[in-house]
């Protein structure tokens, strides 16, 4: 069995139980987890001939991920206790009639909390490979979040963007790709709270910005 970081964050922690009756985990103990056979593959870790819990291959995933379902009741609480900002933003995607997205998208995405896994090797192997591929990766991608909240009054999630951007690729790809965008500051967003994609402080330095944006400085080191 493996252990636990130390810095793993308390949303994360109270997520393991939940990962263990998905199987998601195999053990959980204390400190103490074990991944399930069916899913160490996604963690890049290589099958062990020395495990007799262990198959030769990856066996498919038992059910899916998803988000925890929400209820209307849950959703009106969750509005009641957020700040009037981030309700007014959750309310402009709730009703966008251009993405007309459903509510156990929405409300979800909004009162759930997510809990950010590194990427695997064979995930950063493949983006390798495929930004040198895309050398403007970065201007493209923060003027289509200009022209999309232009047109919805809100960012895009990470899926619209990529969507839009015609990335047809796995889902693990994508929100790696999204978060390099962020890390390299083409893009920023107000993490946790989704569909605030917009340009970022690398964007502005090159004229890419919101209508009434004010250019963020670049760091000294990024001069």
């Amino acid at each position: 069995m493996d252990t636990l970081p130390d810095d793993l964050p308390d949303a994360c922690r109270a997520a393991l139980p939940d990962l263990r009756s998905k199987n998601f985990l195999a053990d959980l103990s204390g400190d103490r987890y074990r991944l399930d056979p069916g899913v160490r593959h996604l963690a890049g870790r290589l099958p062990n001939p020395a495990d007799p819990d262990e198959p030769a291959a990856p066996r498919p995933l038992r059910g899916t991920l998803n988000w925890p379902q929400v209820s209307p009741a849950e959703w009106a609480q969750w509005k009641d206790k957020a700040s009037p900002a981030l309700r007014r933003h959750a309310e402009i995607v709730e009703t966008c009639a251009v993405c007309a997205l459903p509510f156990d998208k929405i409300a979800p995405a909004f009162a759930s909390t997510r809990c950010l896994v590194p990427a695997p090797r064979y995930v950063r192997e493949a983006y390798g490979l495929w930004k040198d591929k895309h050398p403007d990766r970065g201007p493209l991608a923060a003027q289509f979040t200009v022209a999309f909240r232009a047109e919805h009054g809100h960012g895009p999630s990470y899926n619209q963007l990529c969507s839009g951007m015609g990335w047809d690729l796995p889902r693990t790809l994508r929100t790696f790709i999204v978060r390099r965008l962020l890390a390299n500051e083409w893009l920023t967003d107000t993490a946790p709270v989704p569909w605030t994609l917009r340009p970022g402080k690398n964007a502005q330095a090159h004229g890419i910005m919101l209508p009434g944006q004010v250019p963020r400085a670049q760091p000294e080191a990024c001069k």
